[in-house]
């Protein structure tokens, strides 16, 4: 590890969490990068996920008008309070990401709004799932992934890697792979490279009838990827075998072979769960 960071952690009796997934950048250029390919402007409040050590953070304060920065540990939020070095625009909050209202956080800075964050792997899977929607307040996000997450998201029908994610990443939202880091690019160094994505509104997005039934649909479909949708979906989705037939989408067929369209096509064919 890095000897200033090594100090500026130990001086406080604080140590990178590997059950939290505390990788910190080690390159103040390398945040930079990071906030030119995002395209945050200077009109843009920023929502910040993991502030860490406050590089990225003062990157991004820069050019945004106001950040709220999230930092789920109170020895990092100390330690950003006392020698972070924040501009006067940043506000960091104690708080946990999987647990505020993001879209309350967009509204509180006013539009436009973006939200970017360097996510452990331990959050990344749930975060994304939370957020991945028709509506959403953030103008865009840009997200440091690892790898294979990143490689889930973006990932195509009939990949070993395609699903849910994929699906609703797909539908709502262009993503773009604008940044790959290796190892050394953090400290302490992960086992994995990191992916920087960067997603934006797709335009033209369907409407759901019912975003909570569709994700069900999807989630069950690729629970039993192994199955045939009809034996995937007998017994688990009200009403199945009846939206295969109308939607026209062979019940032989498997998850993964299904466009996010296909997916749209079927879960309209289902029931009316609130006649």
């Amino acid at each position: 590890m890095r000897r200033p960071i090594r100090d500026r952690l130990a001086r406080r009796g604080l140590a990178p969490s590997r059950a939290r997934g505390q990788n910190f950048l080690r390159s103040a250029d390398t945040a930079r990068r990071i906030v030119e390919v995002t395209g945050v402007e200077a009109q843009d409040g920023v929502v910040e996920v993991g502030p860490g050590l406050g590089d990225l953070t003062r990157a991004i304060a820069s050019v945004a008008r106001r950040v709220i920065a999230l930092e789920i540990d109170s020895g990092l939020v100390k330690l950003l309070a006392e020698e972070g070095g924040l501009p006067g625009n940043v506000e960091v909050r104690h708080a946990d990401a999987l647990r505020v209202s993001l879209g309350d956080l967009a509204r509180e800075l006013g539009p436009p709004a973006v939200l970017m964050g360097n996510l452990p792997y331990r959050i990344s899977g749930r975060l994304l799932g939370s957020l991945l929607g028709p509506r959403n307040p953030f103008r865009r996000w840009g997200f440091m992934l690892q790898a294979e997450v990143a490689d889930r998201l973006v990932a195509e029908p009939g990949t070993s890697e395609y699903g849910p994610l994929a699906v609703r990443a797909r539908l709502f939202y262009r993503v773009e792979r604008a940044l790959e880091l290796g190892p050394e690019e953090f400290v302490p160094r992960p086992r994995v490279r990191s992916t920087f994505l960067v997603f934006d509104a797709a335009e033209g997005a369907p409407q759901l009838r019912d975003a909570a039934q569709f994700g069900e649909l999807v989630r069950t479909a690729f629970q039993y990827r192994r199955k045939t949708l009809r034996a995937a979906l007998r017994g688990r989705v009200e009403g199945a075998e009846a939206a295969l037939e109308i939607s026209g989408i062979d019940s032989g067929r498997r998850a993964e072979t299904l466009s996010p369209l296909d997916f749209v096509a079927l879960a309209e064919a289902l029931p009316d769960r609130n006649p």
